[in-house]
């Protein structure tokens, strides 16, 4: 991959990565100054589903904070942009799309086709395609 793309592509990840924890910073301020007793249970209730939000959000940050650092640490060792199954070049367009990506188009796509069919029962085509 051409230096200046490689460049870009680490710019993008670092402000993945600082916008990722300015969120988080904020998500554990919020946290940190609610309340626990709300009289209303209803109140209760929803601060809850609020909490239990921001929680699952905060968990899927973490999971792409570690691939920025993964994808920057790639960017390091000269191996960004390199498809880890068949070692051809990932496209542009997909690494601006997702920046994090370690399979080419192709690649990604032979892999979810597997995926499907591992999921699909045995014979479930005679049924969702019946007569």
């Amino acid at each position: 991959m051409e230096q200046h793309l490689v460049m870009k592509f680490t710019e993008m990840l670092k402000q993945m990565m600082r916008d990722i924890l300015a969120k988080s910073n904020v998500t554990i301020h919020s946290l940190a100054q609610e309340t626990a007793c709300h009289a209303d249970l209803a109140d209760r209730a929803a601060h809850e589903s609020d909490r239990n939000m921001m929680l699952i959000m905060s968990q899927r940050d973490r999971i792409l904070l570690d691939e920025i650092r993964n994808a920057l640490e790639r960017v390091e060792l000269g191996e960004y942009g390199i498809c880890f199954e068949c070692g051809e070049d990932i496209g542009v367009a997909r690494l601006t799309a997702q920046p994090t990506a370690t399979l080419c188009v192709h690649c990604k796509s032979a892999m979810e086709n597997e995926r499907m069919h591992m999921t699909t029962p045995y014979g479930a085509s005679e049924y969702l395609f019946d007569k």
